[in-house]
């Protein structure tokens, strides 16, 4: 917006203005103090590989903090991930369902790897190279609001590149889609080269 409009802007249209960026601020000191106040826990490396262009499967070690493990409840939940000495962190989806976690005392991740990124540096470690993971985050998917099955037939599922990885999480979490008539997932990628999870 020009500084000419914004003169010209009636009073109590410049006070909503000015109001609406002062809650932006400070949502943002907010999210830079929750940030900062973070607790992180440090784990290993326990699988790094391509999985298809520019995305990278990546698997963490948790099975020495069992608690940490435990507090994945739902598909579509995340978490932060930061490489030490790095204080930029990745905000990744958690792939694996969460029994997965439980069983294994593992997280797996699809990262697209972007130059000049957190991502990039971390899918350019190897295994048993130390990352540290805050809590995980996130509601995740409300499962509750397609259920009973049988009220709810019809569940379409769109993603596209690493936005995979939550939805990963949900199939493999189950969501009764054996006991539903029409359960679609549509995946976008730009080409067959850049589409991960292919059988």
């Amino acid at each position: 917006m020009s500084i000419l409009r914004r003169l010209t802007l009636p009073l109590h249209r410049r006070r909503h203005q000015f109001s609406s960026n002062l809650r932006l601020k400070s949502s943002t000191s907010a999210a830079a103090l929750r940030q900062d106040t973070a607790v992180w826990t440090r784990a290993p490396l326990s699988q790094i590989e391509p999985a298809a262009e520019p995305l990278f499967h990546v698997a963490v070690d948790v099975s020495d903090s069992p608690g940490f493990a435990s507090c994945h409840t739902r598909a579509g939940q995340y978490i932060q991930l930061r490489i030490p000495d790095v204080s930029k962190p990745s905000f990744l989806a958690i792939a694996s369902p969460p029994s997965y976690a439980s069983a294994r005392g593992e997280f797996e991740f699809l990262v697209k790897s972007i130059a000049g990124s957190t991502a990039e540096m971390l899918c350019g470690l190897k295994k048993g190279d130390v990352v540290e993971l805050s809590s995980v985050m996130g509601n995740g998917f409300d499962i509750d609001r397609i259920l009973p099955p049988e009220e709810f037939q019809t569940v379409l599922i769109f993603a596209t590149g690493s936005g995979i990885s939550p939805i990963r999480s949900l199939i493999e979490s189950g969501f009764s889609a054996d006991k539903r008539s029409d359960v679609r997932l549509y995946y976008g990628a730009r080409n067959l080269q850049r589409m991960a999870y292919q059988v």
